[in-house]
C-alpha cells in the first residue's frame, strides 16, 4: 500500500488545536480518499488525534537535541517507502529535509503548501533564492490566497496552485435558512491573541449601540485578558449584549453558534486564510473582516462581506451601523456564500483536487 507522510514544521510539535486544521487533515483525507497509509511524524500528543482518526500512524521524531537532524536520519532511513511527502510552510528546515527525502527517493512526490500571508511572503522574497532552492524540490506548491499566488508565480516562473482553507464536516449538515439566524455577530477564535485585535470588536460593537443585537465571543483566553475585557464591556450600558462564552469544545455546539448569527467579525492583524472564515461562510454569515490575506478572496471582492483598514475600529463601527440595518443583503448573502462555500471550502472536495493535481489515481474500495 501507498504511504502518505507529514514531515512537522521545525520547533513545532501537534497539538490539539491542529488536529483540525490543514496541517493535519490534508495528509489524513487524503490518505483515506485515496486508500493510502498515512504517518505523521513528529513529537506529538497522538492520544486526540488517534481518537479522533484511529487509522493514523506516528513516528515518533524528537526535538531534543536536534530535530532537524533526527529527522534527517529518519528520511535517509526510511525515504523510499514514503510515496507523498508533505510539508507545510515555507520553514528552513525543509531545504535539508525535501532534498533528502528526494536523493533517497526521487520517484516520490513532495507538496509543500505555504500557509503564507503578504508579511513573511515580504521577508522571504527579499531572499528569493531561498524560495527558489526549496521549491526546487517540490512537486507541487500551493498558496492559500491568489494575491500571492499571483506575486509567486510573477517572481519565480512556475505553477502555484490556489488551495484555499476549507472546513472540516463532523457530521452532514443542512443547509442552513436564514430564518433560523438571530440578530448576533460572532466572532471565534483565540480571543486574547494580540494578533486577533477582539478589543477591536467590542470596541467596535458597543459604540455602534445596536439596540437590537448581540456580539458573541467564543475562544479561549487568559484570566488577565478576560478581566481586561469584562472591565470594557461592563462599563457600557450596552453590556448586557455582549456575551463572552469562552471556549468551545464541542463542534456541534461550535457549530450551532455559527448557524444562528448573521454576521461574523474578524478584526485581526495579520491572517493567511483563517480557517474560521470557511466556518462562517458554510454556515451563511456576512463577513465584517479588517484587510487580512485571504479577505478578497472569501468575500467575493466584498459581494459577502466588507473589508476595513486593519486599526481602524470607529470606521469598523459606522460600518456594522450600516450593514445591521440592510436586512436583504443579509438574506441574500446567507444564501450566496454558503452555496458557495459548501461547493469550494469542504475539505473533501479539495482533497479531489489535491489529488488530481498530484496525479494521483482514486483507490478502487468495494
Amino acid at each position: 500500500m501507498k504511504k502518505i507522510a507529514l514531515l512537522s514544521m521545525d520547533g513545532h510539535t501537534l497539538g490539539d488545536q491542529y488536529i483540525f486544521k490543514d496541517i493535519c487533515l490534508i495528509p489524513i483525507l487524503l490518505g483515506d480518499y485515496l486508500g493510502y497509509d498515512v504517518l505523521i511524524t513528529t513529537e506529538i500528543n497522538q492520544e486526540k488525534l488517534k481518537e479522533t482518526f484511529p487509522s493514523i500512524n506516528f513516528e515518533f521524531i524528537a526535538f531534543q537535541d536536534n530535530y532537524e537532524i533526527n529527522m534527517n536520519q529518519y528520511l535517509q532511513d526510511h525515504a523510499n517507502e514514503i510515496d507523498i511527502t508533505f510539508a507545510f510552510g515555507a520553514y528552513p528546515s525543509y531545504l535539508q529535509l525535501l532534498e533528502t527525502y528526494k536523493k533517497n527517493n526521487p520517484n516520490g512526490k513532495t507538496y509543500l503548501k505555504l500557509d503564507m500571508n503578504r508579511y513573511w511572503l515580504n521577508r522571504l522574497v527579499d531572499s528569493p533564492n531561498y524560495l527558489n532552492h526549496l521549491f526546487q524540490h517540490c512537486d507541487f506548491v500551493s498558496a492559500e490566497c491568489t494575491p500571492i499566488v499571483k506575486i509567486l508565480e510573477e517572481k519565480y516562473q512556475r505553477k502555484i496552485h490556489h488551495i484555499p482553507n476549507g472546513y472540516y464536516d463532523f457530521s452532514p449538515t443542512e443547509a442552513v435558512s436564514y430564518d433560523e439566524k438571530k440578530n448576533i455577530i460572532l466572532t471565534v477564535g483565540r480571543l486574547d491573541s494580540p494578533d486577533k485585535q477582539v478589543m477591536m470588536t467590542v470596541h467596535a460593537f458597543l459604540n455602534a449601540r445596536l439596540p437590537d443585537w448581540e456580539l458573541r465571543l467564543v475562544g479561549a483566553m487568559s484570566d488577565e485578558f478576560k478581566k481586561q475585557l469584562i472591565d470594557v464591556v461592563s462599563a457600557s450600558p450596552y453590556s448586557n449584549q455582549v456575551k463572552i462564552l469562552g471556549p468551545i469544545f464541542d463542534k456541534l455546539k461550535l457549530e450551532a453558534e455559527y448557524r444562528q448569527a448573521k454576521i461574523f467579525c474578524l478584526t485581526s492583524k495579520v491572517e493567511c486564510h483563517a480557517h474560521v472564515l470557511a466556518e462562517a461562510a458554510k454556515n451563511g454569515c456576512y463577513l465584517m473582516l479588517t484587510d487580512i490575506d485571504g479577505a478578497i478572496d472569501i468575500t467575493k471582492n466584498q459581494r459577502w462581506g466588507r473589508i476595513h483598514p486593519i486599526y481602524n475600529w470607529p470606521f469598523f463601527t459606522e460600518s456594522l451601523k450600516e450593514v445591521s440595518e440592510q436586512e436583504e443583503l443579509l438574506k441574500v448573502t446567507c444564501e450566496e456564500i454558503q452555496n458557495f462555500a459548501r461547493e469550494n471550502l469542504n475539505w473533501h472536495h479539495l482533497i479531489e483536487k489535491i489529488a488530481k493535481i498530484l496525479g494521483e489515481e482514486l483507490e478502487q474500495k468495494n
